[in-house]
């Protein structure tokens, strides 16, 4: 395999020709493209210059295009400092971008798994919960906070979701609106009577008759 500084040995720029026709950066995952790219170059033998200046071909989208004529090491062509301030830039993207749908999904294999009811499926749903929930909140990236407040009701078992309703008649919580339909509280308020119910036992309880269903149900 051939140095990447290296180049041909004539000094000709060494044209890249990755072996994956669909190599390509459009923004998104830059810490994989420029791994990827570097090893098609390398593969070819082509040198840093040759890289700082292909690169260009391989982008996707004007918008991107043109952020990257104007970062450090494009014009005159520098590899390293080229590399450099493209993760400088692009790294931040690569934070993870999640949408209330991320949310839904991750929901629905619980729902799937029989719902949340252990302190020990709680810590575990909370791992894949509360970064994607910080994210949308941060980034105000959801339309309704209702809306995750009801997915976060939803994946519980119908179980626990009885003794959270418990609980939250217990502490005065619980709304109940002029038609008589019980209705969440405030998310943080909601997610304190679950920390209780989660807290105080294994989650299980004797199922019984729920008069709760996320502001839709009615009292029975």
């Amino acid at each position: 395999m051939a140095d990447a500084g290296a180049g041909s040995s004539d000094g000709k720029m060494v044209k890249i020709k990755p072996q994956d026709k669909s190599l390509g950066f459009d923004g998104n995952n830059v810490k994989r493209f420029l791994s990827d790219y570097q090893l098609a170059a390398r593969l070819d033998g082509a040198s840093d210059s040759d890289m700082a200046q292909q690169v260009r071909f391989f982008v996707r989208g004007e918008e991107v295009k043109d952020v990257l004529e104007t970062l450090d090491g494009f014009e005159p062509p520098n590899w390293e400092l080229l590399k450099a301030a493209m993760l400088a830039h692009w790294g931040k993207v690569d934070i993870a971008k999640f949408t209330t749908q991320d949310l839904e999904s991750l929901v629905q294999e619980w729902i799937d798994k029989g719902g949340v009811s252990s302190l020990v499926n709680y810590q575990d749903f909370r791992k894949g919960w509360e970064p994607i929930q910080s994210y949308l909140l941060r980034k105000a990236h959801t339309d309704s906070l209702e809306e995750i407040q009801t997915l976060f009701y939803r994946s519980f078992s119908t179980a626990v979701q009885e003794r959270i309703r418990d609980q939250l008649i217990k502490d005065k919580t619980m709304i109940t609106t002029l038609d008589n339909r019980f209705k969440l509280p405030a998310f943080d308020v909601l997610k304190k009577a679950v920390d209780e119910v989660m807290k105080d036992g294994d989650g299980s309880a004797t199922k019984r008759g729920s008069c709760f269903s996320e502001g839709t149900g009615h009292h029975q």
